[in-house]
């Protein structure tokens, strides 16, 4: 009725009104920017952009939006240019042109906004503020920058034919890792098409308005739209080249054509170039192709090693290994910027690109060293990790020797996997170098390792190493367990570590049982007195007639330690059982106290890679402290001669050079110690190699998995088929119940005094072996031993294996 549709009719007129608006405004939403944009720059920005930060709303990664807004009617003109500088910028590609990541065309209504998202830059006007003046380093680092510049202009006069037309400090942004690019493109033209003048589509024409007369040549500031494509395709350019060159050294933008004669600011070396650049007849003028190639200008160290690093797949392997040798002492005398954000860098792509050699890790770490955390790990620790997977002896040898330098920087959520997991290779490694070094840098990151690392593979892994075929390794093997002692859990401390070190007591190699006697002396805490009556004291006494003076000492400091322990408890057990119970425990936490004064330096090598000979009296021997200055120097030490350019031949005066070489880095001591003395450490290996491990060495712990690793396996028969005998040892396959622990050892209590006959040792030359002395027949596990000399903390050498 017409009374009820009264009623009824508002109500469905606002309902369709509702519904049509609501598609209104879904079909009129249109593209929106996905960045959080800030505040503009606050300097003039090319044509007609304006220039801003943002971040990505989906990732967070911070880029540079360029933004023009204009009225589709009244600007017509101006959007034709902006559209045209999109264009341009698309689909030019160069190292040295500013890289376009997106851009986006919004309408709404008449109103038109056009964004650019490229990657994050900085106004060269703006960045320049933060340079130093004053400084030759400011200087080689401006030089650099224009020589970028400079090179994408020859790029689009030479090879493309096209004229910029804004060249000038407006036109230049800089990078986070400092390169120089050039952008606004919204007047670049074809040269043959300026010459059609107002009836063609050049837009350096149409938008002629937009470049302040002091960048514009005179031709072009006449209109001479006829002439120009008469002369050189870079005359127009190369003019905004000279005014681009007079800014940066002024430090400012240039505000009238006059001051393009002031030259106390221009380099000598580029003046003559600058003044060409300028030259008042477009023929004439200097083709920026050749300012490149200018010698003088851009001899310097910054061009000279980024320019060398750019272009190391073409140098072979001779040039890279100098460059890369002197790179660490020429660092030292560049600007930090440049270094933490340009050479760093592209050490890092070389590396994971695999152009650069392994001497390229130590001058990428130096680079390094005082870069903010979240970028160390952002671009280093990615290159690092990776590094790791190489298949490459050298790079593995130098990343565990310089292991200090980052592992702090690795997150606590990568140490375990990948670090570790990728470092425990070099457990198995066949050359012996790199498996002594993993076991020393493994020390480096056993704080942060989980327990369950710890106990499943680390320990496995070492378990391996005591009856590896190379004695230093066993040593160093029985020092690495006594230093992660305090980061076992307290049930896994005391099931292993006496059956670790008690092994190595019966090593036929004097610095590994030395090892041991230090290793029990640090680690009291960890033995019940039980243990140590019937187990610790038992193993101790042959080594109190040992061949070697050290062993024999330590081992008299070490009994009486023990000793005294034991009279103490004896006098606890006489006030009751409870009493000498509180008394073992009262015990343990000041062995645990104590333990943490003493970590820093509680144990050290017992034999290190660069030692002295093994051989001779005691006297001969000087101990190695491989936390000295030498050894952790960088390539070059302070008595090193100075840096010469790349290009230079090698100095041949002395003048102001100290007459002392290079100071050589670790591994290279290390490996120079091995070949000085070759023939005689093998001798003397084997020698000591003669006397193999006890068969009753498995039953002491270390042996007792419940299926035999075929690489423990091989790597006991390799040690045993040095000695002679007419048997191999074997590891026994347990069945008690604490043969299911993975980590290598066990509980097992068997006696560790078997009788057993001692192999025939084979005969040496007495002037490479020492004195021989027979054990007394009344103490099991006899050997016969050489003298080896002195056997300290700072350790004495080891034999090379045939990997080395």
């Amino acid at each position: 009725t017409p009374t009820l549709w009264s009623h009824i009719a508002p109500l469905v007129d606002a309902a369709m009104a509702s519904m049509f608006g609501s598609f209104g405004n879904l079909f009129a939403s249109g593209p929106k920017l996905n960045y959080d944009v800030d505040k503009d720059f606050d300097v003039r920005a090319f044509g007609v952009w304006r220039h801003a930060r943002a971040r990505s709303k989906d990732n967070g990664d911070v880029v540079s939006v360029f933004t023009f807004v204009g009225d589709a009617q009244r600007d017509a003109q101006r959007l034709a240019i902006a559209r045209h500088g999109v264009k341009r910028l698309k689909t030019l590609r160069h190292p040295n042109v500013l890289l376009m990541l997106d851009t986006m065309e919004i309408e709404n209504g008449n109103e038109i906004t056009i964004h650019i998202v490229t990657e994050a830059v900085t106004p060269l006007e703006v960045h320049l503020r933060d340079v130093p003046h004053g400084t030759q380093q400011r200087e080689e680092y401006l030089t650099l920058g224009l020589r970028e510049i400079a090179t994408a202009v020859a790029f689009l006069s030479n090879d493309c034919r096209l004229v910029h037309g804004g060249v000038g400090m407006a036109a230049v942004v800089v990078t986070e890792r400092l390169d120089w690019k050039l952008h606004g493109f919204d007047l670049c033209s074809e040269l043959d098409s300026i010459g059609q003048g107002i009836h063609g589509d050049a837009k350096l024409i149409r938008g002629a308005f937009l470049v302040p007369d002091q960048y514009k040549p005179e031709e072009f500031r006449r209109g001479d739209w006829v002439s120009i494509p008469e002369g050189p395709s870079w005359a127009i350019d190369a003019w905004g080249l000279g005014c681009l060159i007079q800014e940066v050294f002024r430090g400012e933008g240039l505000r009238g054509t006059d001051q393009l004669r002031e030259i106390d600011c221009i380099p000598q070396a580029l003046l003559k170039d600058y003044q060409r650049l300028l030259g008042s007849q477009p023929a004439r003028r200097y083709n920026p192709k050749k300012l490149i190639e200018n010698a003088a200008w851009s001899a310097n160290k910054l061009i000279e090693t980024i320019t060398f690093i750019s272009t190391l797949a073409l140098k072979d392997s001779i040039e890279k290994e100098r460059f890369f040798g002197h790179l660490p002492r020429v660092l030292e005398t560049l600007a930090k910027p440049p270094v933490e954000k340009k050479i760093m860098p592209m050490l890092s792509d070389a590396l994971n690109f695999n152009q650069a050699p392994h001497h390229a890790i130590l001058p990428m770490l130096i680079a390094a060293a005082e870069v903010p955390k979240e970028k160390y790990q952002k671009i280093v620790i990615p290159t690092i990790l990776k590094l790791y997977e190489s298949p490459d002896k050298m790079i593995r040898l130098d990343l565990l020797e310089h292991l200090t330098r980052y592992a702090e920087y690795v997150a606590d959520g990568q140490v375990d996997d990948p670090l570790y997991e990728r470092m425990s290779t070099g457990f198995t490694n066949p050359d012996s170098n790199v498996r002594e070094m993993t076991l020393k840098g493994v020390l480096q990151i056993v704080p942060r390792l989980s327990e369950r690392v710890l106990g499943a593979s680390l320990l496995k892994h070492l378990s391996k190493l005591q009856i590896d075929e190379d004695p230093a390794i066993r040593a160093n093997t029985t020092i690495c367990l006594g230093n992660i002692a305090r980061y076992l859990s307290e049930a896994t401390a005391k099931r292993v570590l006496l059956n670790a070190f008690t092994r190595a007591l019966k090593d036929a190699f004097p610095p590994a049982r030395l090892a041991g006697l230090m290793a029990l002396e640090h680690t009291t805490q960890y033995y019940e007195p039980s243990e140590v009556s019937g187990r610790l004291l038992p193993a101790l006494s042959p080594l109190m007639t040992d061949a070697h003076k050290d062993v024999r000492e330590r081992s008299f400091v070490v009994a009486e330690l023990y000793v005294e322990s034991l009279k103490r408890h004896s006098v606890a057990l006489e006030r009751g059982a409870d009493a000498a119970a509180a008394h073992v425990e009262a015990e343990q936490k000041r062995g645990h106290a104590n333990a943490a004064k003493r970590a820093a330096g509680m144990l050290s090598w017992a034999v290190t890679m660069a030692a002295n000979k093994i051989g001779g009296p005691d006297t001969d021997h000087t101990k190695v402290d491989l936390q000295s200055e030498a050894l952790q120097a960088k390539s070059f030490s302070s008595s090193a001669p100075p840096p010469k350019l790349y290009g230079e031949s090698p100095r041949t005066s002395t003048q102001n050079t100290p007459a002392t070489s290079l100071a050589p880095s670790p591994a290279k001591a290390m490996t120079d110690a091995y070949e000085a003395n070759r023939r005689n450490l093998q001798a003397v290996a084997e020698q000591v190699s003669s006397f193999a491990m006890d068969d009753d060495d498995d039953v002491d712990g270390w042996g007792d998995l419940d299926v035999v690793d075929p690489e423990e396996e091989a790597a006991r028969s390799r040690l045993n088929s040095r000695t002679g005998a007419s048997r191999l040892s074997s590891i026994p396959k347990s069945t008690s119940a604490a043969s299911h622990e993975s980590d290598g050892w066990g509980n097992d209590d068997d006696d560790l005094f078997e009788d057993m006959a001692a192999p025939a040792p084979k005969p040496v030359k007495p002037q490479q072996i020492g004195t021989s002395v027979g054990r007394p027949g009344g103490l099991s596990g006899a050997r016969t031993s050489a003298t080896v000399g002195h056997v300290g903390i700072g350790g004495v050498g080891r034999p090379p294996s045939g990997g080395s």
